[in-house]
């Protein structure tokens, strides 16, 4: 493993996804972990313009862990439309896309979760990224017990670059602090 490579391939893929039309980010808020619900869908392009930002009302009650941190609740979605409303607009927006994530295993598990139990087809994205991992390779700090490198927190990885956190834990500003993150790493 040699960090200046790894480091050099991050930087490459950040330049060239700012370049790439058909890429945009996504973030989810959800219920929880385990089976997670949507509340909150926020999609933005690599210019920064708002795509998709709406409440999603789940099936299932928010856990107070997750209420903790995304501060989203119950009666804040009660009247949000609902996932089915809202399939065929995400599907559509999400539809050969470059879709970007921190953390991309998450989300992809809680929006293939979700179709599955309504028995949706999954959005046919063109290519997951993730913004996480390709940031670790980048930032550098080496993993004690395995190999490869510590995957950082959004918050951590804004703060190492010096990038101002503003309305974390809600989708589009998880999106736009993602978005911050990926401009620092293609300005080296």
């Amino acid at each position: 493993m040699n960090h200046e490579q790894d480091k050099l391939a991050a930087v490459a893929w950040a330049r060239q996804l700012l370049d790439t039309p058909n890429a945009i980010i996504l973030d989810f808020e959800t219920t929880g972990i385990k089976d997670a619900e949507i509340v909150q869908i926020g999609i933005i392009n690599m210019a920064g313009e708002v795509l998709l930002n709406t409440l999603v009302k789940p099936s299932k009650p928010i856990e107070p862990g997750a209420f903790k941190v995304h501060g989203i609740s119950d009666a804040a979605v009660k009247d949000a439309p609902d996932f089915k409303d809202l399939y065929v607009h995400l599907s559509v927006a999400l539809a050969g896309q470059h879709v970007v994530a921190y953390n991309v295993d998450f989300e992809k598990r809680v929006l293939s979760g979700v179709c599955q139990r309504r028995n949706f087809p999954e959005p046919r994205v063109q290519v997951w990224h993730c913004a996480m991992k390709n940031y670790a390779r980048f930032y550098g700090q080496r993993h004690n017990t395995r190999r490869g490198y510590v995957w950082q927190s959004l918050s951590n990885a804004c703060a190492q670059q010096n990038v101002l956190v503003k309305n974390a834990h809600d989708a589009i500003g998880d999106c736009l602090l993602t978005l911050a993150v990926i401009r620092k790493m293609a300005s080296v």
